[in-house]
């Protein structure tokens, strides 16, 4: 592979080029400015075309070009759905489009996207597309791809799959590597994951957590700077003297290093670190885990739970064991001690019991919560849970494991702590421990699923209704079901005739 050149130089070749760098936004100039600077602002075509994993990055990417642009009169667009976008694309000239490949290409297909003046398209990065559903969306869009577009994919790293991608769209690019080899020191690394927004809290946190002597936070652009620099200046970290400050690479004497972005290359994460020993801690999502390992070169790269997440967690466990001494108080064990004494003669009573609590929660989380715990009844006959109203439903294409993967993934909710999932036209309710409903509505609130930002929020109304001891009362008059009375019986004074037996609701034979 080469290693890195004049880019700019590669593109006015009308070259296909791939970069390999790590999963960061805050690199993104490394790819979009010769992409930017091919942008004729007099045209009004779309001639660039950046696809993305998810509307996030999508808005992300659009937040990078309007930096790259400067004062340039350049239109641009982030396509973060397919409605708004076709919507604007009508309304305003655009010469950069920027989307999931799903959205691109439902713009494409309602003629609301053309791509006669197309001159280039990115695809970044795509080995997050590839672990998504995207590919054939992906391989749809660039059919429709002039011939003579350039093509630019961006990589944290080669695999078959990327190089597949790239043998088939993009035969013979340039290679840009920001990873040289020269250096193959390991750096020892910890790491927190956490969402994009998240990052300053975070921070927050690991600084009350570590209490530092001395640290350096690092970041790759001036927003991030000044996001930090505000952090920082509020917590008391101000002035010559201050004892944490943010850097873009001298870390200076700090004995730790808060990697608040990812450097773009082992180079720039060498001289961040520095020759001397520190303790160096990653602010990441989840996606850029494999770029931190790669930029770590071998070293230890290891979680650093924060006390908050692990109360959590350590609530989470209690609320399991409660659960299980419910179950042992009862005692109505037949077949189930029948099926597990064979075991006891190879394995420990106590290792027994973790494999069958581990094989629970694998289920719960595979049906969509259908069979998770359900607590003491309350005065109303129905379980003691709490119901949540989450803002998206099956017109979304939203399933129960959707959810219930959602609130253990991004919540860091146990599946036993999850229970029954309904699924509406345009919402969905959820039952869940009253101890994490908070957490849940705080948590889920802004993540996306099936391309659609969720609100979490109680259920009122049912809250409402169970707190007042009263239920939903049918119109006067009324019949079960809604509709209203016999009204032809009704005014002829007899009694509602009897109309024979009714239809199973699935159009099947009268019961």
């Amino acid at each position: 592979m080469e290693q890195n050149g004049n880019d700019s130089a590669g593109a006015a070749r009308n070259q296909n080029v791939v970069y390999v760098m790590p999963h960061d936004w805050a690199a993104l100039s490394h790819f979009l400015a010769p992409l930017v600077d091919r942008i004729d602002p007099d045209l009004p075509a779309v001639q660039v075309l950046v696809a993305t994993p998810d509307p996030d990055d999508a808005a992300d990417a659009a937040a990078a070009v309007v930096r790259t642009a400067g004062r340039r009169r350049i239109g641009i667009l982030a396509a973060t759905s397919f409605s708004r976008g076709a919507r604007l694309l009508a309304l305003n000239r655009a010469q950069v489009v920027i989307g999931t490949p799903a959205t691109l290409l439902d713009l494409v297909r309602a003629s609301a996207l053309k791509l006669d003046g197309l001159a280039c398209i990115a695809i970044a990065w795509i080995d997050q597309i590839l672990s998504t559903d995207q590919l054939p969306a992906l391989e749809m869009l660039l059919a429709d791809i002039p011939k003579e577009a350039i093509r630019t994919i961006v990589t944290a790293e080669s695999t078959p799959g990327v190089e597949a991608v790239v043998e088939r769209y993009a035969r013979r690019a340039r290679r840009v590597v920001s990873l040289p080899d020269s250096d193959r020191t390991p750096i020892a690394t910890q790491y927190v994951t956490v969402s994009l927004p998240g990052r300053i809290n975070a921070l927050r946190r690991l600084l009350d957590d570590l209490n530092p002597d001395t640290a350096a936070v690092y970041v790759r652009s001036d927003e991030n700077e000044q996001v930090v620099a505000d952090l920082l200046r509020g917590l008391g970290y101000d002035g010559p003297g201050a004892t944490v400050r943010v850097t873009r690479g001298d870390p200076g004497l700090a004995h730790l290093i808060v990697l608040f972005d990812l450097p773009a290359s082992r180079e720039e994460l060498r001289e961040t670190v520095g020759v001397e020993p520190r303790r160096v801690v990653a602010l990441i999502q989840p996606r850029q885990l494999v770029s931190l390992r790669v930029l770590a070169g071998g070293g230890s790269v290891r979680p650093l739970t924060l006390p908050e997440a692990g109360e959590r967690a350590r609530d989470r466990d209690e609320a399991t064991r409660r659960t299980l001494r419910d179950v042992l108080t009862r005692g109505q064990f037949g077949r189930e001690l029948l099926t597990v004494e064979p075991l006891l003669e190879e394995y420990d009573g106590i290792e027994i019991a973790a494999a069958a609590l581990q094989l629970l929660d694998r289920e719960r989380s595979r049906s969509g919560g259908a069979a998770a715990h359900r607590g003491p009844q309350d005065g109303h006959g129905s379980t003691a849970t709490t119901r949540l109203f989450l803002s998206i439903g099956a017109r979304d294409g939203v399933r129960p494991a959707d959810i219930v993967g959602a609130m253990t993934k991004v919540g860091e909710i146990a599946g036993s702590e999850i229970g029954r999932v309904d699924i509406h036209e345009s919402h969905t309710i959820v039952e869940v421990d009253p101890s994490v409903a908070d957490t849940i509505v705080k948590t889920l609130t802004g993540v996306e699923l099936r391309g659609r930002r969720v609100i979490a929020r109680l259920d009122q109304e049912r809250s409402a209704r169970l707190e007042s001891g009263t239920a939903p009362r049918a119109s006067k008059g009324a019949r079960p079901g809604g509709r209203g009375p016999d009204r032809g019986d009704a005014r002829a004074g007899r009694p509602p005739r009897d109309r024979g037996p009714r239809a199973s609701p699935g159009g099947g034979r009268p019961r």
